[in-house]
């Protein structure tokens, strides 16, 4: 055989062979993405009530009455005279601040828990009452009404879900010497309260 044949066979096998290759197969889907963005921490409080007093007009026998709102809710006359003092009990009933923080990152330990400006003296509302009283604002504000509060805990202790709660209770000072223009509803002036963890 000569070299001429032999080149025509292998030319011949090889274009008999048939090579073949895997064809690609493409398969697509889609996905969303979230994500989401919180406050680490919120504190929120309720306003604190010391709800109405029935006092006489005029000097009473022992001056000013002092009454104490405590964190438990509950309230006295407890300087001064009671004479004649008395809540009404047809308004809304004494309540100390409740707070409550949720979210901190802390699990453990406690945090620092502040009043600003916590004493100060009642003026008269605007409008019709406050915190829904039916009692108009006061024809004559008595300059001499004050009020003093203070935190259940100055550092309140943290549950290991991020969650703590405090109350702001205190006293207020009713004037001896009331005149008929000095009832009515009484406010104090906002009062900031921060916690820190």
């Amino acid at each position: 055989m000569n070299k001429f044949t032999k080149l025509s066979l292998v030319t011949a096998l090889l274009a008999g062979s048939v090579v073949t290759t895997a064809q690609a197969e493409t398969a697509s889907t889609s996905v969303n993405v979230f994500a989401g963005l919180a406050s680490v921490m919120t504190l929120t409080c309720s306003n604190v009530n010391f709800g109405t007093w029935r006092v006489p007009a005029g000097p009473r026998a022992s001056g000013a009455s002092i009454i104490t709102l405590t964190n438990d809710h509950n309230v006295s006359v407890t300087d001064g005279t009671a004479a004649g003092v008395a809540l009404t009990g047809t308004n809304i009933a004494p309540a100390a601040g409740s707070c409550s923080v949720t979210g901190s990152t802390k699990t453990s330990g406690t945090g620092t828990a502040t009043l600003t400006s916590p004493t100060g003296t009642f003026v008269a509302t605007t409008g019709t009452g406050f915190d829904g009283e039916s009692l108009a604002a006061p024809a004559s504000a008595s300059t001499t009404f004050t009020y003093s509060l203070a935190l259940s805990t100055g550092t309140p202790a943290i549950s290991p879900t991020g969650t703590t709660a405090f109350t702001i209770a205190g006293t207020m000072r009713i004037p001896d010497g009331l005149a008929m223009g000095n009832y009515g509803g009484y406010k104090g002036a906002a009062i900031t309260v921060a916690f820190t963890d």
